[in-house]
Parts: C-alpha cells; sequence; structure tokens
C-alpha cells in the first residue's frame, strides 16, 4: 500500500484543471433560483411599473410645435411692381441669410414682450409645480422703467378679495421672505428695489384664494433661449418653404409664439421695404419743390410774353431747333438729377445713415454698378442693425460676436466702393456734359440768327417745357413710389399654421416597456451575478465539470440536532441515504468484506465526521463489525457524539502507550465500536507514518468486517494524504453552497496524477433542490426503495440494495 506523503502546501498551490479559472453559469440554477423567489421578481415588478407610472404622472409633457410659411421669390410680386416694374418692390433677397434673420435675439425678444413672456405664472401642485399659461390672466404685473429689474426673482401671489391681494418674496434657495398682506390692486409695490403695480383687467372668480408663484424673466435670456430652441430649416434644398419648430410644455403658449413670430417676421419683411419707399419719397418731394419753384416763374414769363407779343407760335425750322434743344436740356437734368442722387448718397453714408439709403432704380436712375452696391448695402445693413439691437438691449459681448465684426469690415469696404464708384461715375458724366453744352452752344449759335422775338419766344418756352416735363417725370416717379409704398406686402405667407403634435416626452409606452424589462430584468441580474459571485459547490453538475472523479451519492440536510440520525431515526430520508451510500460503497469495493475506508474533506464542516459517524452506523445495523479509527489527532470529536470517552486512543496506541484492547471502545450501537483520537500528541503526522500504524489496520481489517477511517482535511495538513494508502476506497465529502470550486480543481489534479486513487466525491448537505442542482441521481429521496430484497438502479448508474 502507498504511504504518499504529497505536502498539503501542494495541494493549495495544485492547478491544470481544464475548467480552472473559467467563468461558469449554470442558466439552469439562475432560472431555479429566480422561480423560487418568484415574489422578489413580482415585487421588483410592480416597483419597476410603478416608477413607470409616477415618472409618466408627474414628468413635464414636452409638445412639439410645427408650422411652415413661404418667402416667396422676387417674380412673385404683385401690384406695383407687375405695373410699373418699380425697384421699390424688389429687393435683393439673400436666401441663405433668412434662417439667422428668423433666429435674431432681437427679433425674437420682440415677439417675447409683446406676448408678455417676461412674466411667467406657475401653480402649485400636490407634488409639482406647472406653468399655468392663461393670456386673458385676470391680473397684470407691471415693472416701472425707472426702477430696478426684478429679473430672476420669483413671488408668491395670491388673491384674497377683489380688491386685495398679497405678495410673497422668494430668494434664491427659494426661501420665503417677508410676506406683503392686504395689498391693492393698481397701487405701487417696492419690493428688493423694484416698483411693481399689479392691476386687475378680469374677474377674479377663478384664481380666488389660489397660490401662484410668478416669475419674471430677463427678455434677452429668454431670447437666447428661444433662439435656441427654435429650429428653422429649409423643406428641402432649393424649395422656398421653411419649415418651424419649437417645443414646449404648454401647446398654447408655444403656438401664441410661433403664430406672433410669423407676424412679426411679416411685419419685419414689410418694414424693410417700406424704408426703402419712404426715402425715396422724400427724396423726389425735395426735387420737386425745386422744379415746383422755376415752374411757375417760367409759366409766367409765358403769359407775359403772350400779352405782349402777337406771334406764339414758331415756324417750322425754328421748332425743329426747338425740340433739338430740349432733348439736350432733358439729357441733362438727367445728369443733374443722378448727380443730385448721389450728393444725397454722399450725405448719408458721411453720416452713417445707412437705414434710410434707397437704390438709384427707386427714383428712375438706371446705374446698374451703384445699384448693386447699394443693395448689397442695405442687406448688410440689415444684419448689422439685428446686432446693434441687441447691444442696445444690454448684451454686450455681442460687440465680440466674430459675425458682426466681419459684416461691420465688409460695411466699410461697400462703403469705399460705393464712394469710388461715384466719383468714376461723376467723371464720364462731365465728358457726357460738357458734349450736351457744345451741342446746345451749336443750337444757339443757331437760334442766333432767328429774329428777336422768335428768339425770346424760344427761350421761355424751352426754360417752361424743359420744367413742365421733368416735373411730370418727378410726379410719376412719385407716384409710382406711393403707389408702391401703399400696395407693399410681404413676401413671407403662411403656408401651415401653428400646430401641436402628439407629447414628445415622457414616452409613455416606453417607459411602461422599459419598467417592465428592467422590473424583469433586474432580480435576474441580480441572481445571475449572485451566481457569478459563488464560488462554492452548487450542484453534480458544477462537480462533473470540475474534476473527473466520480459521484458516490448524495446526502440530505439534517435538520435534526442528533448526529446519530441513521440509529435515531432509521425509517428516515436521511437513514435511507446512507443506505444508499452504503449500497454504492459495495458497487466500488465489488461488496467483500473487510474493507477499510477512508473519510476526508477538503476544509472543516464539510460534514466528514457525521459521515463517517452514520456510515458506520449503517453498515453496524446491517450485522457488520465496523470500527471507526479517529485519525483526527488534533480535533478528535466522533467520541462525543457516541457518548464515549477520549481519555485513551490512538495516540496512546501508536506511541506505545496502550494496547489495542484499551484504545478499542464499544458504542451503543451494536456492532459499531471505536478508537479515539485520544489526547493531543505533539507530533501526530509523525505518529501517523510509523509502521504501527499500517500494522494497526491490518490487524483491524481482520477484526472487523469494515474499518472507516476518519481523518484531518487535506487542505490543512497531509494526514489525509499518509493514510489513504491503507483504504480500499476514499469518500471525499463536498458539502453544498459551503466547499470552494477550487477545492475540486486541486482534488482533480490529485486524481488525474495519480496521488489520490479509488476515491469517490459524496454530495453532502443538500438543501437547495430545483433546476440546475441535480439530486436524481444521489439516492437522497429514494432511500425506501432499498433495503426489501432487490436491487434498483439508481439515476446515477449504480445499483443499490439492501
Amino acid at each position: 500500500m502507498s504511504t504518499s506523503t504529497t505536502p498539503a502546501s501542494d495541494f493549495t498551490e495544485a492547478s491544470g484543471n481544464k475548467n480552472a479559472g473559467s467563468l461558469q453559469i449554470n442558466f439552469k440554477r439562475v432560472a431555479s433560483r429566480a422561480i423560487k423567489f418568484w415574489y422578489l421578481i413580482v415585487l421588483s415588478l410592480i416597483v419597476a411599473v410603478f416608477i413607470a407610472y409616477t415618472t409618466n404622472r408627474y414628468s413635464a409633457r414636452t409638445y412639439p410645435i410645427r408650422a411652415s410659411i413661404l418667402i416667396k421669390e422676387n417674380d412673385e410680386n404683385l401690384g406695383a411692381k407687375f405695373l410699373y416694374n418699380n425697384e421699390l418692390l424688389n429687393p435683393y433677397r439673400n436666401f441663405l441669410n433668412e434662417i439667422y434673420i428668423m433666429k435674431s435675439y432681437p427679433l425674437i425678444q420682440e415677439v417675447l414682450e409683446s406676448l408678455g413672456f417676461e412674466i411667467s405664472i406657475f401653480r402649485e401642485g400636490d407634488i409639482v409645480t406647472t406653468e399655468y399659461y392663461d393670456p386673458d390672466f385676470p391680473v397684470k404685473f407691471r415693472v416701472l422703467p425707472e426702477s430696478k429689474s426684478p429679473y430672476g426673482k420669483s413671488f408668491y401671489f395670491t388673491v384674497k378679495d377683489d380688491q386685495t391681494f398679497s405678495l410673497q418674496h422668494l430668494g434664491e434657495n427659494e426661501e420665503m421672505g417677508n410676506e406683503f398682506s392686504a395689498l391693492h390692486f393698481s397701487d405701487t409695490i417696492r419690493v428688493n428695489g423694484s416698483v411693481l403695480i399689479v392691476q386687475r383687467v378680469g374677474s377674479l372668480a377663478e384664481i380666488r384664494g389660489k397660490r401662484f408663484t410668478v416669475r419674471f424673466n430677463n427678455p434677452v435670456s429668454m431670447a437666447m433661449q428661444y433662439s435656441n430652441r427654435l429650429n428653422a430649416n429649409w423643406a428641402q434644398p432649393g424649395a422656398a418653404v421653411v419649415n418651424l419648430e419649437i417645443t414646449g410644455a404648454v401647446p398654447q403658449k408655444e403656438i401664441d409664439f410661433l403664430t406672433r413670430f410669423i407676424e412679426r417676421y411679416q411685419f419685419y419683411d414689410v418694414e424693410k421695404k417700406n424704408k426703402a419707399a419712404t426715402m425715396a419719397l422724400q427724396f423726389l418731394d425735395d426735387q420737386l419743390v425745386i422744379i415746383s419753384d422755376s415752374l411757375s416763374m417760367y409759366e409766367d414769363q409765358v403769359e407775359n410774353f403772350k400779352k405782349r407779343n402777337i406771334i406764339t407760335n414758331l415756324d417750322e425750322e425754328t421748332d425743329r431747333l426747338y425740340q433739338k434743344l430740349i432733348g439736350y436740356e432733358e439729357q441733362k437734368f438727367q445728369y443733374h438729377l443722378i448727380d443730385n442722387y448721389f450728393a444725397y448718397i454722399e450725405k448719408l453714408l458721411e453720416s452713417n445713415q445707412y437705414d434710410v439709403v434707397f437704390t438709384p432704380a427707386s427714383v428712375g436712375i438706371t446705374d446698374e454698378v451703384v445699384g448693386g452696391l447699394i443693395t448689397s448695402l442695405i442687406e448688410l445693413q440689415a444684419q448689422i442693425n439685428l446686432y446693434e439691437t441687441n447691444k442696445s438691449k444690454g448684451v454686450e459681448n455681442l460687440q465680440n460676436n466674430p459675425r458682426l465684426q466681419s459684416a461691420l469690415q465688409r460695411m466699410e469696404l461697400i462703403k469705399k466702393d460705393i464712394g469710388k464708384t461715384i466719383e468714376n461715375s461723376r467723371k464720364t458724366q462731365e465728358i457726357n456734359v460738357k458734349f450736351i453744352n457744345d451741342q446746345i452752344k451749336l443750337v444757339n449759335d443757331e437760334l442766333a440768327k432767328l429774329p428777336r422775338t422768335e428768339r425770346e419766344l424760344v427761350g421761355i418756352q424751352r426754360n417752361y417745357s424743359l420744367r413742365e416735363t421733368l416735373y411730370i417725370f418727378l410726379l410719376q416717379k412719385r407716384a409710382e413710389a406711393g403707389l408702391s409704398k401703399a400696395s407693399t406686402t410681404s413676401d413671407v405667407v403662411v403656408v401651415n399654421p401653428p400646430m401641436a403634435g402628439g407629447a414628445l416626452t415622457p414616452k409613455i409606452v416606453q417607459n411602461y416597456a422599459l419598467g417592465v424589462a428592467s422590473g424583469l430584468l433586474v432580480p435576474l441580474l441580480v441572481f445571475l451575478l449572485l451566481e457569478v459571485l459563488n464560488d462554492r459547490i452548487q450542484s453534480k453538475e458544477d462537480i462533473e465539470k470540475l474534476t473527473g472523479v466520480p459521484v458516490i451519492g448524495g446526502i440530505g440536510h439534517n435538520k435534526a440536532s442528533d448526529p446519530l440520525i441513521v440509529y435515531r431515526k432509521p425509517r428516515s430520508a436521511m437513514a435511507e441515504s446512507f443506505r444508499a451510500l452504503r449500497s454504492n460503497l459495495n458497487y466500488f469495493t465489488s461488496n467483500k468484506d473487510h474493507q477499510v475506508f477512508m473519510v476526508t474533506s477538503s476544509i472543516p464542516g464539510e460534514g466528514k465526521s457525521f459521515t463517517t459517524l452514520n456510515i458506520s452506523t449503517v453498515l453496524a445495523l446491517a450485522g457488520k463489525r465496523t470500527v471507526i479509527l479517529g485519525a483526527d489527532l488534533r480535533k478528535p470529536k466522533l467520541y462525543d457524539d457516541l457518548g464515549l470517552h477520549n481519555n485513551v486512543g490512538l495516540s496512546q496506541y501508536l506511541s506505545g502507550m496502550a494496547t489495542l484492547e484499551q484504545v478499542i471502545q464499544s458504542s451503543e450501537v451494536s456492532n459499531l465500536f471505536l478508537i479515539a483520537g485520544g489526547p493531543m500528541p505533539p507530533n501526530p503526522s509523525e505518529l501517523l507514518i510509523r509502521p504501527a500504524m499500517g500494522d494497526l489496520i491490518e490487524h483491524l481489517r481482520k477484526q472487523f468486517d469494515f474499518v472507516i477511517i476518519d481523518t484531518p482535511p487535506l487542505t490543512f495538513v497531509t494526514d489525509a494524504f499518509v493514510l489513504s494508502g491503507f483504504a480500499d476506497h476514499t469518500l471525499f465529502v463536498v458539502r453544498q453552497d459551503f466547499t470552494p470550486r477550487a477545492a475540486l480543481e486541486h482534488l482533480d489534479d490529485f486524481y488525474s496524477t495519480g496521488k489520490l486513487t479509488n476515491i469517490s466525491i459524496l454530495f453532502n448537505d443538500l438543501r437547495k433542490s430545483g433546476l440546475g442542482y441535480g439530486y436524481g441521481g444521489y439516492g437522497y429521496g429514494y432511500g425506501y426503495g432499498y433495503g426489501y430484497g432487490y436491487r434498483a438502479k439508481n439515476d446515477s448508474g449504480y445499483y443499490s440494495d439492501n
């Protein structure tokens, strides 16, 4: 027989099992745990669904508000443009700038202020506070302009009766300050440097006695927020339709915003056109005043000439010269009108009055170069006005906006280009005017040959006709400009008015789905995590995955406190389990007598001594002389369970201090004897490897039918390795949910390398059952079928009999 003395350190360091270190999850066991603790899953599901319900019930709902507008192209203009092709109704429009103009802070701020959004009213609920939006709220709050703005401040407001109300200031952390009670409507109220006036504008019946929170918002900050929230995008590339969308918790409030926004944008479009028409009318009126004075003077001269002279008509030759002269004078006047326009524009540019600049085509002047530059200037000034308005509203940091700086730089460049273009145009005009003057001189030379009376008549009619023609021309242009202004309409047309869509948040169905999913998954994940983190042996399947050592059977949990359960309750299921174990041991030993069995385990507490005691009792009750050899010299305990003593035992026998007859004790169980460990010696391992140990076992084998050796755990000492060489078969006890997986991995290493042979595993203290625990193959629960004189094959494939 082998007497291998493999050190205990080898057991703790041994490795090499194919399953060592791998993550193993038994999903059947997870399912079994889920079935067993179904009530936890139901509770988790209820909690998750309740959270989803609470979220859906009390989360602020946000709704999308959508509208679409059409920005008509230039060839869609009607009215005066159709009649006169007037440039006033055909301004240059850069569609790439429209989106930016729509989202400009000043435009949005004007919309917010016109709607009174700088004051928000909230209604307190039982759990959450929601905004109370009512355009016809019967109370209006106004801040006197000379007082400090209460932006960011909140107040509790409660109507007491038709004449009085209370107001309570809230601090930054929503802490309540002093309350002003019994205040009268329309009285001035001073609160923290602000002067407020609360006016009653309607019936107070619906809000009497209810407490509201009134918050004063900074219009500039609100404009920035709305600008960020407002989405404006072209419907598709090349289209003139813009889709507008904004989301908010109060649909009607956002509908009112988009409606007023579109109205204000249309007004901005008309206002931009009317500004140019107004300035053109002023310029034409100035020119008409000048022409009107001289026309009246020359009209009087014509009347006086007719009274003094008989000749009132010109002959054919004189009329030809006259018409030629008139044509030259009209051309000269046109250049004069252009020069007046250039002087007018230069004056405006020098004084930086870009807002009142108008195109030359507006007054009948055709200069495409100057006209293009003026149009670019007008469009660029419209963008700059947006920035300047922000500056006036208090947004000083916009001065550092790179877009503003770029626009200002471009403005200066266009201004210089206009100046150079006017200078070049004037040089060209000087040449043309000089040529016209030369032609007029030639005609005058021919007229000088006429009689004095005819020359005088030609001069008078020349001056009168020229002024009259120019006056009619200017009157026509003024009529066109006036008609243009009167018929100006916005190019912005509403395609789809603002309408609210379904709630975007909370997503009710999705939240409930997530609640159900999380309610089911969270406990399952917990069960899965427990399975992953549990490094203890749970089932026969775990044993088979970790080691090739066969499983001989399983023993259930001993609910009784008596360790002699087989002896005390021989008809119990526990007793039947040990009888099945006895039968399976016979299978391993070919049912031979005089066998030596060793019982060991990996760590203390796995039921090694309990197993030794009860398998020995089963053998003894079967009429077999059985002796228990207490080889655990360090912690002997079997004697106490049998009601015997430990005064003398194996340690004295191996030391030569006692005889065999002195150390063998008989128990209350018939045919069951015990050799206790005896007093603990200073050298237990050395005693066990003495030849006397082998002699003792051989002697006991002859004297008894079965010798059951109880050893210390393998992990702590080498005693079990020493004694395994004397045993015909070794029972390695594994306790459910107690023995670590690493112990089985090391056991497999010893088994595969031959350090431990003739060994099987007994699965002890089975408590858990169900999927993934595999109890059917252990004989546990089937013990009543054994012991009636027949052989039955259990689920492990072993034959067991009585």
